[in-house]
C-alpha cells in the first residue's frame, strides 16, 4: 500500500464521506487554508484496509 502524508483533519473528512452518502460533514473554518484542506478531502480515496482500520478505531 502506498503511504501518503496528509493531515488528520483531511483523513477524517475523507473517511466520513466514504462511509455513506447520507453523511454530510459541516466543517467550520477560521482560515482559508482550512477550506482548501476540506475541499482536498474529496480527492482522497481510502483503501478498504484503511477504511477498516479507521472504522475499528
Amino acid at each position: 500500500m502506498k503511504q501518503r502524508t496528509i493531515g488528520i483533519y483531511r483523513v477524517t473528512l475523507a473517511w466520513e464521506l466514504a462511509l455513506t452518502p447520507a453523511v454530510v460533514p459541516i466543517p467550520g473554518f477560521s482560515r482559508p487554508a482550512g477550506i482548501r484542506d476540506s475541499v482536498a478531502a474529496t480527492d482522497v480515496i481510502l483503501a478498504r484496509e484503511q477504511m477498516s482500520h479507521l472504522t475499528a478505531a
